[in-house]
């Protein structure tokens, strides 16, 4: 067995012995062109599944570990071809090998070449075997083992490990040359297989997909047939669904398919244009025609291609406007109706003429050619071309292409090149030329300028493929970049739209622009892949991590030129465009060695990623409902159209820019001596782990009343912990989150350990496996380590924090109040904890501190030692006016609704009572009565005594907002963090709208997040009352959260901060992305930077300024003006409901640029810390913003 084994040390011995596992013969060979073997093998998903284990297994070998017990990284790559809808995994003698488990063992990933490479993390010093096994994607089938001796590995101390080895034991089969699409035939059964050398194949030209149906075949004489395999059911269809499947029964051959595709995106279409319904359906179908998945047969009659080609001028037509008019809002119908167009043949003036494609019919009457091959080329190709050509005939064509250059001089070279010639015109009708050739078609229509453009990507182009494998990075890059400038080119060219009455001519030439434009794309995806591949080759994100700041500019400048595309199709432009600013000003300032800087960088990369996945989530809710309905009413293979999406995703472009901005994470990580995961509340937990898509009532169902940890797809961060159950004992959250956040805050008061990952592929080898299995969670500030766990002993409870809290703690007792009779209103400064809640009560408190800090400051004549400077404020606080208890319910007794109120709230102890909440039955209803309550409560009337006393409590048109204060929050056993609305942006001197406002703060007393908490804590339903708090709003440039102690060692020397722009609806919901997060030592105020900034969107507020980046860097320095007025947000020109998102530029932001920034926010916060303990006398959870030079508090609650 040949094994190549690369390490910091010589090299470790590599053996292969037997085993006793059944040996499996090798995979058939691939029946697809080399080009299409590329993109659709990479488009490949992997599917976890209860795969076949072998006969008889090992037990795992024992691991000795070197001296140190440190893991070293094994990289293992094996070249094989698999068949369609087939992965593979690596399995082997170690837990990270899945010990012999084939659903265990990790995923091997596809790359360029059909090398299928693994890595894991292994003990130095361990010896072990290992084998790679063939399963399907789908998750059905048996596990196929490699045939032969096991692969034998001893891990040497090295920093990094790389180890090809050959399937089986045996050398790989010779891989195609560059030069070759289709494999030569077969002569004994008339069939084809891909891989050998043969046609003129350039990257750059159209990636067919993989052929899927019957295998072709060269026939003697006709032998195309009308027989038509499948199923056309129609029940439960509609819309575009029903008409294709049902036009597609009456449609045997690709004239009339193309005929069905035409009446529903044009004739059937509004005004011709059709909508994303209808072009992702007719997409699906169209791709299912070109793979063969959907038989074409002969339909009789003789259809020449022009017919075909008027067909896709009237389909193109209506592509290109609803392209044009819809694209720049909906992203998924310009990827679609571009990919559609890939689809359709040419319909230049050489396809549309009577008698198109003429050469074949000469070819096939040439006498220099053997009578069999003549046979072949008339029945097979000329005869079927002229009567009912399909996608079907371009690859004969290049199978046909292929055998007959396989041998140089076998044939005549009159011939030969005679066939090339005829082989160009099809692919050209097809429109599946090279991008060059198709270039040189509308070089004449370009001015000198963007004709210079085109002759640079040439020359780039030219002089990648003369290096050949001995191409160099910079080399890629530069092709990159000039294949974006060109597609540039084209999209500026398209972009004045397609006239209602264009003439043919015009429409002809912009189908070789659009063609050109898609193909440009293609071709980036081909490059950005060969880089990957080249860059993994030469030690992957540690090389990067370890080079100098040269390492990085190649990656970092490919990520950009790949995110130019994703702007360039419309799709996200200003985040786009923000991401390339910060990308290339982090490239600038370089010095990536350095921790701050990686973080920063690394940042930008996780907001790009979002940015790539949310483009697939739309790729997913475009094509996965619509293909499985349509496949399955077409009768086609299950996997065809399970998988089809997730094979669409993997062949676009975004596909790639994500792999590399993965890659750079990596590296950003290494660099900054980072991690994927991150903790927002350590300690360790255990339980069986289930995977769920959210966190809502019900997601423990699955774990049967046993303690339980959950790994979570998607949180929004502002979900109730209590509610969900008391087996809960952690949660895995696959994306990045602020710490400080109303679900991070829950978590922490409940003892719940709670961790983030966003790295799928840490996700996939550290956690999937363990899905449906008891694990044990552990998380501390050094890391997070997760194992299997023993069963659970009888009444045991796991779980334990490093905070000190945990479950069991004691119950939220909701205080006794004082009620007011009537409606009234009162000063914020009067309000106290009995009569109004502990909210308002610290605002108030707030307030009278504020004015202390604002005298104090009067009378300093030099900068104290806290953080503030001469003359300003330690901090300030909004004025404003509450609502005390008992309004509420005088309310309702002033609109006779007291009685219906009661007896809401006693179906409602009933509906808990009787286990309301826990199944999807009495969720429904606990639904029902609590959207009674809230209505009854919305429609209140407020005097309009009090309306006028909240109005005249405020500048005239002044911008309020409302805020709840609860009896039951900011308790020390339920902070209820979040928990009650907020309603903002309310126009002060407007009646109706305060009054809806005030109402709007009672009736979140009872959304069914708020019972269920309530309910959970044991507070009885009844008990809960609410006030409600009228502040000026504040029109902040950086929001934050402040803990006072460290939320996750619970070090009391360490205040913990996380800072946004906008309003602190960003951190508090848990906008997903990762804040400014600052960790100071009080003693020395040393500053430590745990994360930068990476939110999209900054909220801001109606009638707000309309550019952050224009902000003032004053805000984020200590102040060294003397303070004045309250600053306060300018009320904006009409009231306006909802927060204005705001796209961020991280490079404009001082925050992120300037050290001296950072560490001059963390002073004043440090000074914030020290006020708030010493006057409240406990650790304090606080909520603020700096508004112009003034740091504003708003809310502070004793730290859970």
């Amino acid at each position: 067995m040949r094994a190549a084994l690369t390490a910091a040390l010589p090299a470790a011995g590599v053996q292969g012995t037997r085993r006793a596992v059944p040996a499996a013969s090798g995979p058939r060979a691939a029946r697809l062109p080399h080009a299409a073997a590329q993109r659709q093998r990479a488009a490949q998903p992997s599917r976890r599944r209860a795969g076949a284990a072998p006969a008889a297994r090992r037990a795992p070998l024992r691991v000795a570990a070197a001296a140190d017990g440190g893991n070293v990284p094994v990289r293992i790559s094996v070249e094989q071809k698999v068949k369609f809808g087939e992965v593979l995994r690596l399995v082997g003698s170690h837990p990270a090998l899945g010990n012999w488990e084939v659903d265990n063992g990790p995923h091997m990933t596809w790359q360029e070449g059909h090398v299928w490479t693994a890595e894991v993390s292994l003990p130095a010093g361990a010896e072990l075997e290992f084998k790679c096994v063939r399963v399907k994607s789908d998750g059905q089938g048996d596990a196929k083992w490699e045939p032969g001796s096991n692969h034998k590995l001893s891990v040497p101390q090295a920093d990094r490990v790389t180890m090809t080895v050959d399937w089986g034991g045996k050398p790989p089969a010779p891989e195609p040359s560059r030069g070759s699409r289709l494999g030569s035939m077969d002569g004994g059964d008339g069939g084809y297989s891909s891989g050998s050398a043969g046609s003129s194949f350039d990257d750059s030209m159209a990636l067919l997909p993989q052929w899927q149906g019957k295998e072709l075949r060269f026939m003697q004489s006709n032998e195309h047939s009308r027989e038509r395999s499948g199923s056309w059911s129609t029940g439960g269809l509609e819309g575009p669904a029903l008409h294709l499947v049902a036009g597609d029964r009456e449609a045997p051959n690709w004239l009339a398919k193309l005929g069905v595709v035409k009446e529903l995106l044009v004739d059937q279409a509004h005004a011709q244009r059709p909508d994303l319904d209808a072009l992702a359906h007719a997409y699906i179908y169209m791709q299912w025609i070109a793979t063969g998945a959907l038989e074409c047969v002969e339909g009789g009659g003789h259809h020449r291609p022009n017919r075909h080609a008027e067909l896709a001028r009237m389909v193109f037509r209506s592509l290109e406007w609803v392209i044009g008019e819809q694209g720049h809002t909906s992203p998924m119908v310009a990827l679609t109706g571009r990919r559609l167009q890939s689809r359709l043949p040419s319909f230049t003036d050489n396809f549309t003429q009577s008698v198109p494609l003429t050469r074949i019919r000469d070819i096939a009457h040439r006498n220099d050619i053997p009578k069999d091959l003549k046979a072949e080329i008339k029945h097979t190709l000329q005869n079927k071309l002229h009567r009912n050509a399909g996608p079907e005939d371009l690859h004969t064509t290049e199978a046909m292409l292929a055998r007959i250059t396989a041998n140089p001089g076998e044939f005549n070279e009159s011939f030969v090149n005679e066939f090339r010639t005829f082989t160009a015109e099809l692919r050209d009708f097809f429109n599946a030329g090279s991008l060059t050739d198709m270039l040189d078609t509308i070089r004449d229509g370009m001015d000198d300028a963007n004709g210079r453009l085109l002759e640079h990507f040439s020359g780039a182009k030219g002089r990648l493929d003369a290096a050949g494998e001995h191409a160099d990075q910079n080399m890629m890059v530069d092709a990159l970049h000039g294949v974006t400038t060109v597609r540039a080119v084209l999209v500026s060219g398209l972009s004045s739209g397609l006239r209602n009455d264009a003439p043919d001519r015009a429409l002809a030439m912009r189908q070789k622009w659009r063609q050109c434009e898609v193909r440009a794309e293609d071709y980036a995806f081909v490059l950005l892949s060969r880089f990957i591949n080249s860059v993994e080759n030469k030690g992957g994100a540690g090389g990067i991590a370890s080079g100098s700041d040269g390492a990085w500019a190649l990656p970092i400048g490919a990520l950009v030129l790949g995110l130019r595309y994703l702007g360039l199709g419309g799709y996200a432009s200003q985040e786009c465009m923000a991401v390339e600013h910060e990308l290339a000003a982090w490239q600038k300032a370089g010095g990536f060695s350095e921790r701050d800087n990686a973080l920063r960088l690394k940042a930008t990369l996780q907001r790009l990623r979002r940015l790539t996945e949310t483009y697939s989530q739309l790729m997913l809710d475009a094509y996965a409902g619509r293909a499985e309905v349509m496949g399955r009413a077409l009768g086609l293979e299950r996997e065809r159209y399970l998988v089809f999406t997730e094979a669409e995703i993997r062949a676009s472009l975004v596909f790639q820019i994500s792999k590399l901005c993965s890659l750079l994470i990596k590296a950003t990580n290494i660099a900054s001596a980072g991690s994927p995961w991150d903790v927002v509340m350590a300690g360790t937990a255990e339980g069986v782990l289930l995977r769920v898509p959210c966190l809502q009532p019900g997601c423990l169902d699955g774990a049967g009343g046993q303690d339980c940890v959950l790994l979570v797809d998607s949180a929004t961060g502002d979900e109730e912990v209590a509610a969900l159950g008391g087996n809960l004992r952690g949660i895995i959250l696959r994306h990045d989150l602020p710490h400080l956040s109303h679900l991070g805050v829950r978590a922490r008061q409940e003892g719940v350990v709670f961790v983030t990952c966003e790295d799928n592929e840490a996700l996939g080898s550290q956690a999937l496996p363990h899905v449906g299995s008891r694990l044990r969670l552990h998380a501390a500030a050094d890391g997070v380590h997760l194992s299997p766990a023993g069963a659970a002993a009888d009444g045991a409870r796991a779980g334990s924090n490093g905070a000190g809290g945990g479950k069991g703690a004691a119950r939220a007792v909701a205080p006794p109040v004082e009620k007011t009779r009537s409606v009234t209103v009162v000063p914020l400064q009067d309000a106290t904890a009995a009569t109004s809640g502990a909210k308002a009560a610290a605002c108030g408190e707030l307030l009278r501190l504020a004015a202390a800090c604002s005298d104090a400051a009067s009378s300093r004549s030099n900068g104290g030692g806290n953080g503030a400077s001469s003359g300003t404020p330690i901090l300030r606080a909004a004025d404003g006016v509450v609502l005390p208890f008992g309004c509420m319910e005088a309310a309702l007794a002033a609109d006779g609704q007291q009685g219906r109120y009661y007896e809401l709230l006693g179906q409602l102890r009933g509906a808990l009572g009787s286990g309301g909440g826990s199944s999807a039955a009495s969720l429904a209803a606990l639904d029902g009565i609590c959207a009674g309550l809230q209505g009854l409560l919305a429609g209140l009337r407020i005097p309009q005594q009090a309306l006028q006393q909240v109005s005249g409590a405020f500048k005239p048109g002044a911008t309020v907002i409302c805020r709840s204060s609860a009896n039951v929050e900011d308790l020390a056993g339920m902070s209820g963090a979040g928990l009650y609305e907020s309603i903002p942006n309310v126009d002060s001197t407007d009646a109706a709208a305060v009054q809806a406002a005030v109402a709007g703060v009672w009736a979140s007393l009872f959304s069914r997040r708020a019972v269920l908490s309530r309910h959970a804590a044991g507070v009885p339903q009844e008990a809960a009352c609410m006030a409600v708090v009228v502040q000026q709003q504040l029109n902040p440039d950086l929001c934050f959260v402040l803990h006072t102690r460290h939320p996750v060692t619970g070090d009391n020397n360490v205040l913990s901060a996380e800072l946004a722009p906008g309003l602190g609806e960003t951190l508090a919901a848990g906008t997903r992305g990762s804040p400014w997060r600052l960790e100071v030592e009080k003693g020395s105020a040393a500053v430590t930077v745990a994360a930068f900034a990476s939110f999209g969107k900054a909220l801001l507020p109606p009638g707000a300024a309309a550019g952050l980046a224009a902000t003032n860097g004053a805000v984020y320095a200590p102040p060294s003006s003397v303070g004045g007025n309250t600053v306060l947000a300018p009320p904006p020109a009409a009231l306006q409901a909802g927060m204005h998102p705001q796209t961020v530029d991280y490079s404009q932001q001082p925050m992120s640029v300037s050290a001296d920034v950072r560490e001059g926010v963390a002073r004043r916060l440090l000074a914030v810390s020290a006020t708030l303990e010493h006057e409240f006398g406990a650790a304090q959870d606080v909520e603020g913003c700096f508004v112009g030079d003034d740091l504003y508090v708003v809310q502070t609650r004793p730290q859970p």
